[in-house]
């Protein structure tokens, strides 16, 4: 169906997933020239985001399982992005901290795309720019909401 037949709602739902796959598309390339996962990398921009996270808050927020995290938090240790460390508050747990150095230069790959949207959005007015954040926020809540749906089988 061409856009114009879909009502706006549809074809912003259509704009989502063009841009999800465009997103999907870049960090696949980013990923291939560190030498790691786009799982890797999203963990990595996560840990950067949020600070040194255990197993389970990664596998939780990236919807993965506990083996899972452990493989890739080896990756990203063997890759010098990462490393792990006993919880000081709970000794059981162990912490992934992000190598900050070795993750600035994975980043680094984006600076174009930062750049790029720095120049889009000086086309715009902050107002703009901030309903857009606040849209792009309640559509992220939304889409979580749908994936909780769906892993749960609702």
């Amino acid at each position: 169906m061409s856009e114009e037949n879909l009502s706006l709602p549809a074809a912003v739902t259509d704009a989502l997933f063009d841009l999800g796959s465009a997103i999907d598309l870049v960090g696949q390339a980013a990923a291939a020239r560190l030498g790691i996962t786009q799982t890797d990398l999203i963990c990595l921009h996560l840990l950067m985001r949020n600070g040194p996270m255990n197993a389970g808050e990664v596998a939780e927020a990236l919807g993965l399982t506990a083996a899972a995290i452990s493989s890739m938090a080896t990756r990203l240790e063997s890759g010098g992005y990462a490393h792990r460390e006993i919880d000081p508050t709970d000794r059981r747990r162990v912490l992934i901290h992000v190598d900050q150095p070795a993750a600035q230069r994975a980043i680094a790959h984006f600076d174009g795309l930062y750049t790029a949207i720095g120049r889009l959005c000086d086309e715009h007015p902050d107002r703009d720019l901030r309903l857009l954040l606040t849209m792009i926020g309640r559509f992220t809540a939304l889409i979580v909401e749908q994936r909780t749906a769906l892993r749960d089988g609702a």
